[in-house]
């Protein structure tokens, strides 16, 4: 019992150090993008075969430029990855995740996004074309999304999981699978704020121009913490 003890302890400080010595070597932005995958997988289960599956579909959008052309923007795009859709404990928690977290299951899944961020194109379980999965046992109801309704998913066993844990998805686009409208009012509110901000400029330029712009006020000096 003391030998294997000492072996598994062992084997666990040298993966350790060697997904350390992998991460040292990712530029800034590269980092960046392995800690949004990890987040994501993290966030979604906590088997690393199914966390595997799950970061190439995270992949498969980022390459094909469905719903981001980061991991970053994948990951946080609206109504996509239930962690991240709104503000929780469990998100705050998830997002606060990096390279330095010691916890033992976000090391795995640190050590998975980075396997799948680095690995091969060939050696994609699936096609390009499979970017969506939903989790039947975590669905509300059992209520399938829309999107699942008009196709039949992949064959889970096949793939090494559970079909009532993970079910997975091949050639859904945007017109099975429209943007939520959501991305649609946010885009609008951007122009909206862009012209909004133009037309204050002009209105500045013109103050200026007449001599009329108003003295600036005393500034004010924040002295409780709810000034800040």
């Amino acid at each position: 019992m003391a030998f294997l003890l000492t072996f598994t302890t062992t084997s666990s400080v040298h993966a350790t150090g060697y997904l350390e010595a992998r991460l040292r070597r990712l530029s800034p932005i590269e980092m960046d993008e392995v800690l949004w995958l990890a987040r994501c997988v993290y966030s979604e289960s906590d088997k690393n075969n199914e966390q595997r599956l799950v970061a190439w579909v995270v992949r498969n959008r980022k390459e094909s430029g469905f719903r981001g052309s980061s991991y970053r923007e994948v990951v946080l795009e609206d109504h996509q990855f239930t962690a991240f859709n709104a503000p929780s404990p469990r998100r705050a928690y998830i997002l606060s995740l990096n390279q330095n977290s010691a916890s033992a299951e976000w090391r795995s899944a640190l050590s998975v996004a980075l396997d799948v961020y680095q690995a091969d194109p060939k050696e994609r379980p699936f096609p390009i074309t499979v970017r969506h999965f939903y989790s039947p046992v975590s669905m509300s109801g059992a209520i399938q999304p829309d999107w699942a309704k008009k196709t039949r998913p992949l064959d889970s066993r096949a793939l090494g999981v559970d079909p009532n844990r993970f079910l997975f998805y091949d050639g859904i686009d945007e017109t099975m699978d429209p943007a939520p409208r959501s991305v649609t009012g946010r885009i609008e509110k951007m122009k909206h704020d862009s012209r909004v901000s133009v037309e204050d400029l002009r209105r500045r330029f013109a103050n200026r121009m007449s001599g009329r712009v108003k003295r600036p006020s005393e500034p004010h000096m924040r002295t409780h913490a709810s000034d800040w």
